[in-house]
């Protein structure tokens, strides 16, 4: 063997970098990868967005340095993996999430009118009914037995006038049809551990004694939920007794003037 051939020649002792080519796999692809496979959670929560943000940010600085690198970093399937996983579940969520909030309000505004329109035709049982867990609720076509089973207890009995007394309760008896109840405007809507709470607010309109037309506002607060993870039992319960309020723009208005 000659001294150019051998092994330990200085030719191949000095190779350059250039003469081998060294790759690795680039972090940020990986990251992206994981982040748009777990995008997909914010079907469960739209909280969740921030990591379908990640997925698209990771997936981006991924693609650029593989790039740049020139054959020195791999990965570029997971970052294409990530990038569109990321954006088909922001997508998707950015689309039907408004949709799933429209519904709920739209159910809610249902429910609330419910309320207001057993009290406006003098049914009681009923619009007390209505704050108590659908699946427990007494009969809507059977108010005589209701009515003798709330005599029969002394607890159930108290809580009826209790009821009754409240000023809110009393003006919406009195008014009957001569209220017109309008809705003003939804205050939030929330979603957690399946179930949805709407925060409604409505003006209730009357003519009052010199025939003017008077306005209060009624803030209704419900809950939809279903018994035991039942999602196809899903239904509304009404918060305690609805408040009267004010509006934050009147009370701005009001102030200015």
């Amino acid at each position: 063997m000659t001294e150019n051939s051998s092994l330990f020649s200085s030719t191949w002792n000095n190779a350059s970098e250039e003469d081998v080519l060294y790759t690795r796999l680039s972090i940020p692809a990986l990251l992206a990868a994981v982040f748009g496979v777990a995008s997909f959670l914010v079907f469960m929560t739209p909280w969740f967005f921030f990591i379908s943000v990640l997925g698209i940010l990771f997936s981006f600085i991924a693609i650029w340095s593989i790039r740049k690198a020139e054959g020195g970093l791999t990965g570029l399937r997971f970052a294409q993996l990530g990038l569109c996983g990321s954006v088909v579940s922001l997508t998707a969520v950015a689309v039907l999430w408004p949709s799933y909030q429209y519904g709920i309000r739209s159910e809610a505004d249902r429910f609330f009118r419910i309320w207001f329109d057993a009290l406006q035709h003098n049914n009681i049982p009923l619009a007390k009914g209505l704050t108590s867990p659908y699946w427990e609720r007494p009969a809507s076509d059977k108010p005589e037995e209701w009515w003798q089973k709330q005599y029969e207890n002394n607890f159930s009995h108290k809580s009826i006038h209790t009821y009754v007394e409240n000023k809110l309760i009393r003006v919406l008896l009195a008014l009957g049809d001569k209220a017109k109840v309008s809705y003003y405007k939804t205050l939030s809507v929330t979603t957690s551990d399946e179930t949805d709470t709407v925060v409604t607010l409505y003006a209730v309109s009357f003519p009052n004694d010199n025939s003017q037309t008077e306005t209060f506002f009624v803030k209704m607060t419900g809950k939809r939920s279903f018994p035991s993870g039942d999602i196809k039992s899903a239904g509304w319960t009404l918060e305690g007794i609805p408040t009267v309020v004010v509006p934050d723009e009147l009370k701005t208005i009001a102030q200015n003037e």
